[in-house]
């Protein structure tokens, strides 16, 4: 069965957004979040499609098999950075990586 309140979770996690500030961008409160995410409750329809529309997603990519890789779940602009870095070669990556570290940090 699939589990809508992990899928928040690791979108939520994704995107490094807390339950709280989602909770105040889709203009619900926080404990409905909370609730989703254990499994105690169930979003609504129009929550559902805020949802997806916050994520960027289609209600199908929401849904897709949760076994599918996180690039699936990220926003359109993102994959398409990754389609681009997956044909350079090394000393490039090399070259990108340090370009987004001083733009992001490193770990």
């Amino acid at each position: 069965m699939f589990d809508i309140g992990n899928r928040i979770i690791c979108l939520r996690k994704l995107h490094s957004i807390s339950a709280n500030k989602l909770a105040k961008e889709l203009k619900v409160d926080p404990s409905t979040i909370n609730k989703i995410e254990k499994g105690t409750a169930k979003p609504s329809m129009d929550l559902l499609f805020n949802l997806c529309s916050y994520f960027n997603l289609s209600p199908a990519d929401f849904f897709a098999d949760p076994q599918e890789s996180e690039q699936e779940l990220l926003p359109p602009e993102a994959r398409r950075v990754m389609e681009k870095v997956k044909g350079l070669p090394p000393d490039k990556l090399k070259i990108l990586e340090s370009v987004l570290d001083s733009w992001v940090g490193s770990d």
